[in-house]
């Protein structure tokens, strides 16, 4: 799993897949509630398609970036635009964990630092922490970072860039050796590992809990 004789000063947590099962609530979610808004909006053109909106010469990287990009268009502001999104996303069919998750995360604050990182926005992750475990924006003990965390000359950085990396380092006063990933994007664990950090992959052999039981 990862080196077990390693003493991260920073535990860092995904949100969606390792905050709870992907079988629970599939991520597609919020491009369905987006393409919804948009329909409501009467923005068909900018209906999201990744292929398409995301890579060859489109100006934006990343679906929060595109988000952005389609508010400033529209004349709305991304903050107002992305709070009309995330209230079209169904939360309902993720179920409470009853497994002490929660209970140990408040464990293992007494003895590490942790926050959550996603490339999603906050309020989505609040949205996951009050479904998965009642748990209400102002009662989460630790800071959640989203891409606005990673923002530079107006472009969001997704949080396994050098730029989010720098910053994290910088707020919390330590190097990313000291950090601990744990992740559901092998990508992401890989380039983790690669740069001289730790991380750990979250899937159907390794839970969060499994993970969070070897600290």
């Amino acid at each position: 799993m990862f080196d077990k004789f390693i003493t991260p000063k920073l535990i860092i947590l995904d949100c969606d897949g390792v905050l709870y099962s992907p079988e629970e609530f599939n991520i597609n979610a919020i491009v369905y509630a987006f393409n919804n808004l948009c329909d409501e909006l009467g923005l068909k053109d900018y209906k999201f398609n990744y292929i398409e909106n995301c890579t060859r010469d489109k100006p934006v990287k990343g679906i929060y970036n595109y988000f952005d990009w389609v508010a400033k268009n529209v004349g709305l502001t991304t903050e107002s635009f992305i709070t009309k999104i995330i209230e079209h996303i169904d939360y309902s069919k993720l179920s409470l964990d009853t497994s002490g998750v929660w209970k140990k995360l408040m464990e293992l604050k007494n003895r590490y630092r942790i926050c959550i990182c996603t490339n999603n926005h906050s309020d989505h992750v609040y949205h996951i922490l009050k479904a998965k475990f009642n748990i209400l924006p102002q009662q989460v003990p630790f800071e959640v970072f989203d891409m606005r965390f990673g923002e530079c000359d107006g472009v969001f950085y997704q949080k396994d860039t050098p730029i989010f990396i720098s910053k994290l380092e910088e707020h919390f006063g330590i190097s990313l050796i000291d950090f601990l990933w744990i992740d559901d994007n092998l990508k992401i664990v890989r380039k983790m590992q690669a740069s001289g950090g730790h991380a750990v992959l979250v899937d159907k052999q390794h839970s969060l809990l499994d993970i969070l039981n070897t600290l």
